[in-house]
């Protein structure tokens, strides 16, 4: 106890901001880092190497494209073309910001508020916190090689066309990490949950509709309708321009037109304007960030008195099975247990915006390209299989993390009288319920769409489909026990599954389609149209087997893992 009154009565000294910034800096360091040591990190860096490498493929060519239109609009005297193509760099970050996920961090950075930190210090940390994300460098890149495009075209714009790419570029970050913000936000309630998921798939639907629509690779027969659609897209581009080109994309096309033009005034007033939008988007996510650092709850107990209401109305001493198979229907041909986690994933789809999403979009998806795809190519019966195949997307991904959404409710797994086995049987069941359905909806809609598959090449797909969905659920009961991760439904901002994951996901079954369509191809050139039949049908059935032996030892898995599912799974980010 010796030295306790001499350091209490020393005065601390202040922590300089520089010091704070350093020290969340180099803890985001380290537990990048550290994360590669923990078990399956070494994982989880062989699939950043291998994905990494395609999303810097992409990224360039979407910035050769960028550079390219920004060019040619310029070099053939077009500079309201410019414009066009900030617009489709926004668009395009919009895009990617939906669809790939901010990168993931090892810690809640809502946790920062308990340390004696200022709300301008908060602010600070949050907003470059997730600076790296997959559409601010896809926007940045972009909009950088679009002014090179510029400059190479007319050299004397290099200073405008600079300015206005990165004044556009902070902006346009500014603006999605207000509204990702603000979608978490609102996201805290299953209602708005659900009305989000709503627009997202038409947001989607409506991408690939003007992308089925517009792209003359899917027009090359009506070479006539497809200029005329062009011009009609033209033509309402150049009449909403009025109102675009107030917008940050449209100040920032504008300001190069009156620089070439020689109104350097109108051309500073654009780019000012641009900055008041970026100030605009940084006060709302100031606001956000505001009242969670005076430490507004998100949830939806807390925002439901009803949830509370019931939990107080539980009686004590009644297991939680015997709870969750009282919500489950009453008549049911599945045991008990069986059947309360069957019913409980089909409340966690519901309730989900990124399974529903990853469950709809395809289909969606496949009813837009089939009135693309050639009529010979639909009467050969390849449409059934192929839309079968892509179809399985979303529900194969959702197996190797079965157990994201159950978060830290995993614990009672081990506790309660019930076997984990039969819990991942309910899963997996409901997998294949789903994939069933999915399968008579395709179905329905080439018939309605093109012309009726043909019987044998459906039969064919279905068999396929059966000995898909076993090899993908018995890999992805063994992933979703040794490398769970969390899954939020309200923080659509961040990372919802292991990256590791997810590659072996798309890699079993971009496999097993190869093995699909090899067959075919074999089965056509022998002119045996029925043999993809017995041959998937054994594949099946073997499948099956090695299931139900996977299935059994699951048990000792999970014992075997159990610290680390409840580590990853309890965790508060």
């Amino acid at each position: 106890m010796a030295g306790l009154n001499g350091a209490h009565d020393r005065v601390l000294t202040p922590i300089s901001a520089g010091q704070q910034f350093r020290a969340v800096a180099y803890l985001r360091w380290r537990l990048f880092a550290n994360g590669f040591r923990r078990k399956g990190g070494k994982g989880e860096l062989v699939a950043r190497i291998i994905v990494y490498p395609i999303g810097i493929f992409f990224l360039l060519g979407i910035m050769a494209a960028a550079g390219a239109g920004a060019w040619a609009a310029v070099h053939e005297g077009r500079l309201e073309g410019v414009g066009a193509v900030f617009w489709g760099i926004t668009v395009l970050q919009i895009i990617v910001s939906i669809n790939i996920s901010q990168p993931g961090l090892s810690f809640d950075p809502e946790s920062l508020i308990r340390f004696p930190v200022t709300f301008p210090r908060y602010l600070v940390v949050r907003l470059f916190l997730g600076l790296l994300s997959a559409s601010t460098i896809v926007g940045t890149c972009s909009f950088l090689v679009a002014a090179l495009g510029v400059t190479i075209a007319r050299p004397q714009l290099w200073a405008i066309a600079f300015a206005a790419a990165i004044l556009l570029s902070v902006t346009n970050m500014l603006f999605i990490r207000m509204v990702f913000a603000w979608i978490d936000r609102w996201l805290s309630t299953r209602r708005a949950r659900e009305l989000f998921t709503g627009v997202i798939i038409l947001f989607s639907i409506g991408v690939q509709y003007l992308n089925v629509t517009f792209n003359s690779g899917f027009n090359r027969h009506d070479p006539a309708g497809q200029k005329r659609k062009i011009a009609a897209a033209m033509h309402f581009y150049h009449s909403s321009n009025a109102i675009l080109s107030h917008f940050p994309a449209g100040l920032a096309g504008v300001s190069i037109v009156n620089v070439a033009h020689g109104a350097w005034p109108y051309a500073l007033a654009n780019l000012v304007a641009i900055c008041l939008f970026g100030a605009v988007f940084l006060a709302v996510f100031a606001w956000r960030m505001e009242r969670e650092y005076r430490g507004e709850n998100l949830s939806d107990s807390s925002a439901s008195p009803n949830v509370t209401a019931s939990i107080a109305r539980t009686p004590r001493g009644v297991p939680q099975v015997a709870l969750a198979a009282s919500t489950a229907p009453a008549r049911s041909l599945l045991p008990a247990a069986l059947n309360a986690c069957f019913y409980k994933e089909w409340i966690y789809v519901r309730r989900n915006t990124a399974q529903l999403y990853g469950m709809l979009g395809p289909l969606a998806m496949v009813a837009l390209f089939a009135s693309k795809m050639p009529l010979s190519f639909s009467r050969a019966g390849y449409s059934y299989p192929a839309a079968i195949c892509y179809s399985t997307l979303g529900v194969a991904a959702l197996a190797y993390n079965s157990f994201g959404l159950d978060a830290a409710g995993v614990q009672f797994y081990f506790i309660a009288p019930v076997r984990l086995h039969t819990i991942l049987l309910a899963k997996n069941l409901f997998s294949f319920v789903i994939s069933a359905i999915e399968a008579v909806i395709v179905y329905l809609v080439l018939s309605f769409v093109t012309v009726r598959p043909p019987l044998m090449m459906t039969v064919a797909a279905l068999c396929w489909l059966v000995f898909a969905v076993l090899v993908n659920v018995t890999l992805g009961n063994i992933r979703s026990i040794i490398a769970p991760k969390k899954m939020d439904p309200g923080k659509l901002s961040r990372k919802q599954a292991s990256q590791l994951s997810a590659l072996i996901s798309f890699g079993v079954l971009f496999l097993l389609a190869g093995m699909g369509f090899g067959m075919i191809v074999l089965a056509q050139y022998l002119k045996l149209p029925w043999l993809p039949i017995p041959v998937f049908l054994t594949l099946a059935i073997a499948a099956a087997i090695v299931y139900v032996l996977g299935l059994n030892r699951l048990d000792a898995l999970s014992l075997k893992h159990r610290e680390t599912m409840i580590e990853e799974l309890c965790k508060a980010s």
